[in-house]
């Protein structure tokens, strides 16, 4: 069995043990919790076409093209300041 695949059936077991001593009320919350995680976890990973991505950095290029960033240097400088 490949190291990976025995951490997960660790992990595996180890949620499952928790899982397990949860009440009824608990278990309906916790999975309300992990569906609302998927769902903001999807919206992240969403692909955008090509013809997207492409609008994309023209849009970008032309922010560039006018002066509109940051450099590293100066917000190192900002972050200082925090």
């Amino acid at each position: 069995m490949i190291l990976s695949e025995m951490k997960e059936q660790a992990l595996n077991q180890e949620f499952y043990h928790y899982y397990n001593r949860l009440s009824k009320v608990q278990k309906e919350s916790m999975l309300s919790l992990v569906k609302s995680f998927l769902e903001k976890s999807d919206e992240k990973t969403k692909r955008v076409s090509v013809k997207q991505y492409n609008k994309e950095l023209e849009e970008a290029e032309k922010r560039i093209g006018e002066g509109e960033y940051v450099t590293h240097e100066s917000l190192k400088a900002e972050a200082k300041k925090w």
